[in-house]
């Protein structure tokens, strides 16, 4: 599965001349792997996948060039989130889903931030999680990282 270890880079000193194209490799490849969890969660059938409908995302965070999380203010609120769920990629952009904590929970917010991933110099892969908003669905509650 894409993402299962910490993505960052050492020395972000360098960065430009990091190759950033594994960036957008991972984006992509975490991007499909979402896409198949929703189509497969359309109709339960005896080949359907076990996990399809238990996740459908997986949260992540960016790493700018100076080390730093890529972090946003949620809208209507104080707080910050480095939390994101990749909505989809256009050239060097994505389009990012807020993910908020609540309690111990992480929970898909109605919100998105778009980013440079030219930008980017590392990202960092949490464990899948159920995002219900904007009409997915999961059949068990949310996870808890």
């Amino acid at each position: 599965m894409a993402c299962e270890r910490i993505h960052v880079q050492r020395d972000f000193k360098d960065c430009n001349t990091y190759d950033k194209n594994c960036i957008i490799e991972i984006v992509k490849k975490i991007i499909q792997q979402q896409k198949q969890a929703e189509f497969t969660s359309e109709c339960d059938t005896c080949e359907s996948p076990l996990f399809a409908q238990i996740y459908n995302t997986r949260p992540v965070t960016f790493y700018l060039a100076n080390g730093a999380p890529f972090t946003v203010v949620i809208p209507g609120t104080t707080e910050e989130s480095s939390v994101f769920r990749i909505e989809y990629l256009r050239g060097d952009c994505a389009t990012l889903r807020i993910i908020k904590k609540v309690n111990c929970n992480y929970v898909c917010t109605d919100y998105t931030a778009v980013l440079n991933l030219t930008c980017v110099c590392g990202l960092q892969c949490f464990p899948p999680i159920c995002c219900e908003e904007c009409g997915r669905g999961c059949t068990v509650e949310r996870t808890r990282i």
